[in-house]
């Protein structure tokens, strides 16, 4: 059993991390640190914290240049010697028995991977509202996976690996990586060719991660651009159809022009865009288990943030289809895993 925490420039919180994986109560388990060219004290840090623990097996590995989580994932996930791979984000705490629940379910060998729960801090401002619940789980099957928090069988991960082909990383305006902004969706990929070659992939909603990531206006509405870009990217290069949370919106704007033609064909992109409201609405409430007054309070953010996300989604879309771009393009050939 292998654990893999890419890091960088996150000293504070990681040492809360690596001390929770140490009291972690799996009986039988290596902690992999990939440092992706900190700057900070990290090193030295990682250092002191692997002498103070000879009992436990930590290796802490470290990238000469800033490569990206996915890479530096991959790195982990080469140098592992567990048969199965668990990953957790350095800003990350887990639960004591988080490994134990979240190893579990592959007693059975059609099970390719696992995800857990990622809780929220407790807002403290609107945006942290807004993005309250993104990562709940819902149901046995898992419909997508979480980077901060999930398990896959390292023979499947070695054949396919983590997707490299995404947006670079998010930087700052002096040139230093922006950590306000949180995951791209880099594990979707994976996600979708296993389903694609008929594996199972389940939630483990008791093993729980805490995500000390908080928000600002900036790093908000900077995920949501850099969410939909990635979006797009995901589309374009397994051949899928356009996002369905982008679709109604799109096909709003689309057909607003209709009313130039005749007034009344304004009930067209109502109705497209009565339908993405309706959507959001069931997402936050359903999906999101949110309260009908959190998701009052935070709509009008929640629809600026659909809005820049869409942005994002049809920049990257347009620059894909018309651009230059490093993009491989590659079709999903649905399969059944026998057994």
């Amino acid at each position: 059993m292998s654990v893999v925490v890419p890091t960088c420039n996150r000293r504070a919180v990681l040492q809360r991390c690596v001390e929770a994986l140490v009291r972690q109560t799996h009986p039988n388990y290596e902690i992999i640190v990939v440092d992706d060219g900190s700057t900070d004290d990290t090193p030295r840090f990682m250092e002191q914290f692997v002498a103070e623990h000879p009992d436990r097996s930590i290796r802490y590995l470290r990238n000469e240049m800033n490569i990206g989580a996915n890479p530096s994932r991959n790195r982990g996930i080469r140098e592992a010697t567990g048969s199965l791979v668990a990953f957790e984000d350095s800003d990350c705490v887990a639960e004591p028995d988080w490994l134990e629940r979240l190893t579990a379910p592959f007693d059975d060998d059609r099970v390719a991977s696992v995800v857990g729960l990622v809780k929220d801090p407790e807002p403290t401002n609107i945006f942290e509202l807004t993005f309250k619940g993104t990562h709940r789980i819902v149901g046995s099957k898992a419909n997508r996976l979480s980077a901060g928090n999930m398990c896959l069988r390292r023979d499947l991960l070695l054949d396919w690996m983590l997707d490299e082909d995404r947006t670079t990383q998010a930087m700052q305006a002096d040139g230093t990586i922006d950590l306000t902004v949180s995951g791209r969706g880099d594990e979707e990929g994976l996600y979708l060719m296993l389903r694609a070659a008929g594996y199972d992939q389940l939630t483990a909603p008791d093993a729980a991660v805490l995500h000390e990531h908080y928000y600002t206006a900036r790093s908000f509405f900077k995920q949501a651009l850099r969410g939909g870009r990635s979006a797009a990217r995901l589309v374009y290069k397994f051949h899928l159809p356009p996002r369905l949370d982008m679709l109604p919106f799109i096909l709003a704007y689309v057909t607003l022009p209709l009313v130039l033609v005749r007034g009344w064909l304004v009930i067209i992109p109502a109705l497209f865009f009565a339908g993405a409201l309706a959507a959001i609405t069931y997402n936050d409430l359903v999906r999101k288990g949110k309260t009908v007054w959190e998701t009052l309070r935070s709509y009008p953010v929640l629809l600026a943030y659909y809005h820049v996300r869409l942005a994002g989604y049809v920049i990257e879309t347009l620059r894909l289809r018309f651009g230059k771009h490093d993009v491989t393009r590659r079709r999903l050939t649905r399969k059944k895993v026998s057994g």
